[in-house]
């Protein structure tokens, strides 16, 4: 029988035991499907979709972005550029400052990326569900957009 189910009356329909299996379950196929999909570390490709996302930033900010010292961001941003996937450029606010910026071949591992990861998540979701389970699963995102939002 499902949490849900077995809830006493006038309890709250989402119980911590809920919250933790959602972040749990969440973590896990965010994981899995990155783990099917891609030749980038995590730290790469998270700092590429950061770039993509949100365009140039300094080395200092996706540090703090992805909450990891200075050097860590250094050495991935070195790794990224030698592989031709970002460039750096003079920050226009900051004459000794740099920021880093997806190249065309960047923008590219990133487009394919995420293609690649919604086919491999589509395909999963077609085969583990059917009929309603996958329409609740087409509203999903709509609620975790929501709950992120409340989060920022």
């Amino acid at each position: 029988m499902s949490s849900a189910a077995s809830r006493p009356e006038g309890d709250s329909p989402f119980t911590l035991e809920d919250a933790d299996n959602l972040r749990r379950s969440v973590g896990t196929i965010v994981r899995a499907v990155r783990d099917r999909t891609t030749d980038e570390s995590d730290g790469q490709i998270e700092t590429l979709g950061f770039l993509m996302r949100d365009g140039a930033q300094s080395i200092a900010h996706l540090a703090r972005r992805r909450a990891v010292r200075h050097q860590s961001m250094s050495s991935i941003v070195a790794d990224l550029e030698n592989r031709g996937l970002v460039a750096r450029d003079p920050d226009p606010a900051d004459a000794r400052g740099v920021l880093i910026s997806l190249t065309g071949a960047g923008t590219a591992v990133v487009t394919e990326s995420r293609e690649t990861r919604s086919v491999v998540l589509r395909d999963a979701a077609m085969r583990a569900l059917v009929g309603e389970d996958l329409a609740l699963l087409a509203r999903l995102p709509a609620l975790l957009d929501a709950l992120s939002a409340e989060l920022a």
